[in-house]
């Protein structure tokens, strides 16, 4: 795989592996996971939160918009 990166991106990616003696394959394979853990973890928690909402019988955001949506064509 590869990944293109904007000249800048790339020279700050560079600057931060010097400064921190590491490779900026490293670095670049580092921010991914744990990009990809923040991204699990917030799939996780959305799950969690309409979950929880469903037991407690809130609306969901599809069923809020589509009520808004019925005031505003009556108020038309």
């Amino acid at each position: 795989m590869t990944i293109d990166l904007t000249p800048a991106q790339e020279q700050r990616l560079g600057q931060i592996a010097a400064d921190t003696n590491q490779t900026p394959e490293k670095l670049a394979a580092e921010a991914l996971s744990r990009f990809l853990r923040y991204r699990e973890d917030l799939a996780a928690d959305v799950r969690e939160g309409e979950e929880s909402a469903e037991r407690e019988g809130w609306l969901s955001n599809d069923e809020v918009f589509e009520r808004l949506n019925r005031r505003l064509l009556k108020t038309a």
